[in-house]
């Protein structure tokens, strides 16, 4: 029971977005027991329990791993019957019958519900977008309908991003874009968005920028970090393009340059290969980069 309530408690805290800390203030205990927690040493009592499932909104049952129904009592959610573990089934349904007018509302829906937007992000919509790509490589979706998904799910983004509250700090800088004709975006202007809540200034400029204007924009916005991503691996040579322009032109004043995307999943040693300064795999990755380089 230890390790079902502690691997439940630390998903559930990390998709709220709540730091350890955070949670020890909402639960009025320490950071310590928080810890002890979520490392299987400590079981609350029955009182913190149920003040642990309130919070998160789930069954006893879910949060001890005793159950994978999460029982969310969200009036949206169970008025048409759809929780969080169906989420990106039905959006997809959604998508592929050209609903996108309910697809907004579903996720707009999860999001008023508490629904963390980190989780919304990369656990429903990226995880219905790998989908639509799986989907027309093998011919299913035609190309129409895959950018008609994206632009929905685009749209989706841009209004829960706006209905976040941000971080008012902006004094920490980041250029986030796609290397050459890279137009796989959506994955990297998410974490961007997150970021940018976060109280990061991030000016993401998204595909097709040629290398000479990247050089312009690091001269004019004077950024900490280059975060650069690539889906497809025929696009990796102009990653390493421009990481090579970018460290020339301004040598021990270039900006740390972080290199991800699925491009390089199967790769080893790829700061060695491309002269990127890092290598993410995920949002996760790059705050820890961040963190290890503080302004």
């Amino acid at each position: 029971m230890n390790n079902g309530f502690a691997n439940r408690m630390k998903e559930l805290r990390k998709n709220k977005g709540y730091t350890q800390k955070k949670l020890a203030s909402l639960l009025n205990i320490g950071q310590t027991t928080v810890a002890n927690y979520e490392q299987g040493t400590r079981v609350p009592d029955m009182e913190k329990l149920n003040k642990i499932a309130d919070l998160f909104e789930v069954t006893l049952d879910y949060l001890l791993g005793r159950s994978e129904e999460i029982a969310r009592s969200t009036k949206d959610a169970k008025s048409k019957g759809i929780d969080l573990k169906t989420a990106d089934k039905v959006y997809l349904n959604y998508l592929l019958q050209g609903d996108s007018e309910n697809a907004r509302k579903l996720i707009v829906g999860f999001h008023e519900d508490g629904v963390n937007i980190e989780y919304i992000f990369f656990n429903i919509l990226d995880k219905v977008l790998k989908e639509v790509g799986v989907l027309w490589e093998k011919g299913t979706v035609d190309v129409w309908k895959e950018h008609f998904i994206s632009e929905v799910t685009i749209d989706i983004m841009r209004e829960i991003k706006f209905r976040e509250k941000k971080k008012n700090i902006k004094s920490k800088s980041m250029i986030a874009l796609n290397a050459g004709a890279e137009l796989h975006n959506i994955g990297l202007r998410m974490i961007s968005d997150i970021l940018d809540i976060e109280g990061w200034n991030v000016i993401y400029l998204g595909c097709n920028v040629p290398v000479q204007s990247v050089v312009k924009a690091i001269n004019i916005e004077k950024p900490k970090f280059i975060a650069i991503s690539i889906t497809l691996e025929y696009h990796i040579d102009s990653a390493i393009y421009m990481i090579s322009a970018i460290k020339n032109h301004f040598g021990k004043n270039s900006p740390i340059i972080i290199l991800g995307g699925s491009a390089f999943s199967n790769y080893a040693k790829v700061c060695e290969k491309t002269g990127a300064d890092y290598y993410a795999r995920d949002i996760d990755d790059i705050r820890d980069i961040l963190k290890k380089n503080k302004l």
